[in-house]
């Protein structure tokens, strides 16, 4: 045994919560706020796969724009002009056209957690880490809020425009995910990310060598599924199947194809003490939106 004493990084759960607690009995609230804000921001964009296929980007006041109309806060997002080239010749010249500039609206709205109230002293009865258990009541359910307005917003743009849709037979097959890249394709759009439960991946795992390549089959069967990708495409999963069906792949362009993710205000915990009563909650403020609806295939098997 060594006589030098061993220093750790590792704190004890008792002592996260006795530092925790000690700050807002001290009314050192708003330390208390960021602390577990910065924590809550890792959880969130760990999370949420709408945060992986759309980057979020954050908005101060001074970038958003204002409305004649309203008082909702949005950011106008261009849309690149449709334009054309020609052959010609050296005593030639091209057409001359006046090309309109268009933009869309991404309005900003916000996402809350539920409201969570405790007695101060009954926290201190845990063991567990209170940061912890705080961000497991708040975090997901607003992830989850993220996801679902995402999933809603690209199921209409494929009922809007059915042809993005294709229906295959057979399962999880090279035939089946080239049908939906050749519907990308014929649209002119490249593709960028797919999305697919966990379940759905998993079944990758059952696809031949002459399938995915005899490499990519040894190295699933030596260290098992790595990197999620597939065909060389990077592939988000979820284990949210109720926003996200067993049954279907979604195939998304890059996001310079596809639309915006802003953010006004990141995911912040608002903590408020009235006497032994403490109230948690989360909230943020967001929006996304797509400008370019070509740029979203849905297979379903």
């Amino acid at each position: 045994m060594s006589a030098y004493a061993t220093e750790t990084t590792r704190v004890s759960a008792e002592e996260l919560n006795a530092n925790f607690l000690n700050k807002l009995q001290a009314g050192r609230i708003k330390e208390a706020q960021a602390e577990t804000t910065a924590f809550i921001r890792a959880e969130m964009r760990e999370e949420a796969f709408s945060r992986k296929i759309l980057t979020p980007q954050l908005l101060t006041a001074e970038d958003l724009d204002k409305s004649e109309n309203t008082d909702l806060p949005r950011k106008l997002v261009p849309i690149e002009p449709d334009s054309a080239a020609t052959f010609v010749p050296f005593r030639g010249t091209a057409k001359r056209r006046w090309f309109k500039g268009k933009r869309f609206p991404i309005y900003i709205g916000m996402i809350e957690s539920e409201r969570f109230m405790k007695n101060k002293f009954e926290l201190m009865t845990y063991d567990e880490d209170i940061v912890q258990i705080i961000s497991d009541n708040s975090v997901k359910d607003m992830a989850a809020q993220e996801d679902s307005k995402f999933m809603t917003t690209v199921r209409a743009i494929t009922s809007r425009f059915p042809g993005q849709v294709v229906s295959a037979t057979g399962g999880l097959n090279a035939a089946n995910v080239t049908a939906g890249l050749k519907n990308m394709v014929e649209r002119k759009v490249p593709l960028g990310m797919m999305l697919m439960t966990e379940s759905m991946y998993l079944d990758a795992l059952k696809l031949p060598a002459t399938a995915i390549g005899d490499i990519a089959a040894s190295r699933q069967y030596s260290e098992g599924l790595t990197g999620k990708s597939l065909w060389g495409t990077p592939v988000v999963t979820t284990i949210k199947n109720d926003l996200v069906n067993d049954n279907e792949i979604w195939l998304f362009a890059p996001e310079n194809y596809l639309g915006k993710f802003y953010l006004l205000q990141d995911s912040t915990l608002f903590i408020k003490q009235e006497g032994p009563m403490l109230e948690f909650y989360s909230y943020s403020a967001l929006g996304m939106g797509f400008g370019a609806t070509r740029g979203v295939t849905q297979i379903i098997f």
